[in-house]
């Protein structure tokens, strides 16, 4: 069904009395104990912050979408079809469906390429509730819990005990694991799980004694006996509004969180070694990175009774914490209070919300990797030919010094009263453009013989579980900063070229947004927009990804040059 990309409107989020019927009409057609199931488990079948959106196929099937918070499908259905799990859900609810098993290659191979799974195809025995038109999971052998496409059943597979020598469609595949279902957030890649566990999760029931029960009862019985019907009217109620009241968080106070910046900045004082003089976009990161632990949507300057970290600034020089300089929002901390002070030495530091790290514990690696090559041109075909080595190949600056200096040793070209000069012999002269016997410094000699390789660069992100790499003509691309005034006096900042570093749009603007505190807009053009001047901020940004400054192209439009006296 979804060979191709399908068409989808903007996604709402659903109500949660909808999504309450929902959920019980997928436990339904399911056949799922819902009064069973732990709240964990009916996170996992339907998530509490689930979004709608109705799409049409390429083939012209029109339908409805149910996405979780990240805009993933969740589940489908179309006009006159039951609602029917993604692979997502399957892989968190592989109790949904029953189990048809088939061969590891048939499911890359010929399903992934659209076409339903056949009878031979299959793996007795088969479950019993695999009877025609059910909807059944396909599963591989080698993982046989592990969910890898849905369909409906075209035959009646209980009948079949042996498959050898038979035909026809055993399921008629309706979704994929590699599909364009799965792919419909480009921003997002879905790992495939190694284990799923099968197991429905059920609530947690205490056990009590009869006698336990009637005991409370009888000592509760005037009591419960005066507000029973109140009980009673109120139990509605409270099942209507319980979602909702689960979806509400703690609120903090506007003077509780002035308090958890205040106390940011003494902790980044005491623990961070700082350069001053640092911009104020640059010093807002330590003061985000040690906030106290907090839901992250508060952690927010926006939220405090400042609004802007300039004004938060501002008022930490008046309580002597630290000295600034700069107009407006172009601020920088020049100094702070000495660690040595009275209120540094008595603060005692909070605990923080710990960065992710990678699974390999190398957090502290660059994820990312650019490198210049060199490809031979014909002029030094000759050059390798020599030395035994590959001339069609792509080189860095380092090889192709050391091979440099290993043919000038092995062919004895060295000056022997100088041998910081050498003497050009044949091989050397003609991709130098010089003539045979010249005399020339090591250094200049190989500067000129760099010049007669095709330069290429080489992009390597570690990003993701299967690292992506990029081989490329030419210089490094640069990523563009430009900050400046859009109309009136708003300060704005656009960022461009960074897809050529494999920053997915969606996921840097978001990121963008929470670490620049400011509103973040995708133009027509695939630029970034963002509200404030953050070049020195998001360049601190991109630095951290592992992105060499050499690839940083910024532009301030803000700042007036000064008048030449």
């Amino acid at each position: 069904m979804f060979k191709k990309p399908p068409t989808s409107k903007a996604s709402a989020n659903i109500k949660s009395s909808d999504r309450r019927k929902l959920l019980a009409t997928i436990c339904k057609t399911y056949n799922l104990p819902l009064d069973e199931i732990s709240k964990e488990g009916l996170e996992n079948i339907l998530p509490s912050i689930s979004k709608k959106a109705t799409f049409i196929t390429s083939t012209g099937v029109t339908g409805i979408l149910y996405l979780n918070e990240q805009e993933l499908p969740t589940w489908f259905q179309t006009r006159d079809s039951q609602l029917y799990p993604s692979i997502l859900t399957c892989w968190k609810c592989p109790y949904l469906l029953p189990l048809v098993k088939t061969h590891p290659h048939v499911i890359d191979v010929y399903l992934g390429k659209g076409a339903d799974l056949m009878l031979p195809g299959t793996i007795p025995p088969f479950d019993k509730r695999a009877t025609k038109h059910t909807v059944v999971g396909v599963v591989s052998s080698d993982s046989p819990n592990r969910i890898m496409a849905i369909g409906t059943c075209n035959l009646n597979l209980t009948q079949f005990d042996n498959v050898v020598g038979r035909s026809g469609t055993a399921v008629n595949i309706l979704h994929h694991y590699n599909d364009e279902l799965m792919k419909l957030n480009k921003e997002i890649d879905i790992e495939i799980p190694e284990t799923v566990d099968e197991v429905i999760p059920k609530k947690e029931v205490e056990n009590e004694s009869k006698e336990d029960v009637v005991q409370e009862t009888e000592s509760n019985e005037p009591v419960e006996e005066a507000n029973n019907e109140e009980a009673i009217q109120g139990t509605s109620q409270n099942e209507v509004d319980e979602d909702d009241l689960a979806e509400e968080v703690a609120t903090l106070t506007v003077e509780e969180l002035d308090n958890f910046f205040i106390r940011s900045l003494l902790q980044t004082i005491k623990l961070e070694k700082l350069e001053l003089p640092m911009s104020s976009n640059v010093f807002s990161t330590f003061i985000y990175k040690n906030l106290p632990i907090m839901d992250s949507k508060y952690a927010n300057i926006k939220k405090t009774s400042w609004k802007k970290i300039s004004k938060f600034l501002k008022e930490m020089k008046k309580l002597k914490y630290l000295d600034i300089k700069g107009k407006d929002e172009d601020l920088t901390i020049i100094s702070l209070i000495s660690k040595d002070s009275s209120v540094i030495e008595n603060f005692v530091p909070h605990k923080i919300n710990k960065p992710k790290t990678s699974n390999n514990g190398n957090s502290n690696k660059s994820s990312m990797t650019i490198r210049t090559l060199y490809k031979p041109t014909s002029k030094s075909r000759m050059f390798f030919n020599k030395i035994n080595e590959e001339y069609d190949e792509l080189y860095t600056l380092g090889e192709l010094k050391s091979k440099f200096e290993n043919y000038i040793k092995q062919f004895k070209l060295p000056i022997e009263n100088n041998p910081k000069n050498i003497i050009l012999d044949e091989i050397i002269s003609k991709p130098i453009n010089k003539s045979e016997g010249t005399t020339m410094a090591r250094d200049e000699a190989f500067k000129e013989f760099l010049i007669n390789f095709s330069p290429y660069y080489e992009i390597i992100s570690k990003n993701d579980n299967q690292p992506q790499k990029i081989i490329s003509k030419g210089v490094p691309p640069k990523i563009h900063i430009v900050t400046e005034i859009k109309i009136g006096r708003k300060i704005i900042t656009r960022i461009g070229n960074y897809d050529k570093f494999f920053l997915k749009q969606g996921l840097f603007s978001e990121e963008l947004r929470i670490k620049c505190s400011g509103s973040t807009t995708i133009l027509e053009d695939d630029q970034i927009q963002v509200q404030g001047p953050h070049g020195l901020l998001i360049i601190e940004i991109l630095k951290g990804k592992g992105i060499p400054i050499s690839c940083i192209e910024f532009i301030d439009k803000v700042k007036k040059k000064k008048k030449r006296s």
